[in-house]
């Protein structure tokens, strides 16, 4: 079975389950941003839409503790229900790579790639990728100084120059 949240509320749905000692699943993704020119990490839902996955529950639920943040509950079959716990694995696999890894479908930076970068005091900037410090930091060139600076960035930040508008 599977629960669907209202709009932003699949924390919240998967805590009240949890406080219910219902055995549940959310998928979360680290992400990076900036904020007044501060880089924070935080862990949000892998998957929009709201989608929070429960085990069979034997001895029930109360609704009226998760009703405020619930939208509707799927059953599934057992046909469906094995391949959905397929498929979990298969995403809890990635979850837990992307907790000390950058974790992105095709990546498509390399280095001596011209990149623009998206985010950050340097928004609008075109850059050169000299190397990657991690799987999380990329070390860039800026083209538009003509001295060599290089600066470290979250690799969130940068966008190849070809996919950018």
């Amino acid at each position: 079975m599977y629960f669907k949240s209202k709009s932003l509320c699949e924390i919240k749905l998967y805590e009240a389950l949890k406080a219910q000692n219902v055995i549940c699943y959310l998928p979360l993704i680290k992400k990076t941003t900036e904020y007044q020119h501060r880089i924070y990490t935080r862990m949000v839902p892998m998957f929009g839409g709201g989608y929070v996955f429960a085990s069979i529950v034997r001895h029930g639920f109360d609704l009226t503790r998760i009703n405020r943040n619930l939208l509707k509950v799927f059953y599934l079959n057992d046909y469906d229900s094995a391949s959905l716990l397929k498929d979990l694995r298969t995403v809890r696999k990635y979850e837990i790579l992307a907790q000390t890894h950058k974790v992105e479908v095709m990546t498509n930076l390399q280095i001596n790639d011209p990149v623009v970068i998206t985010k950050g005091y340097l928004k609008g900037e075109v850059a050169q990728i000299k190397r990657f410090k991690n799987h999380e930091t990329v070390v860039v060139q800026l083209a538009a100084i003509p001295v060599v600076m290089t600066v470290e960035l979250p690799v969130d930040f940068v966008n190849r120059k070809d996919f950018c508008l």
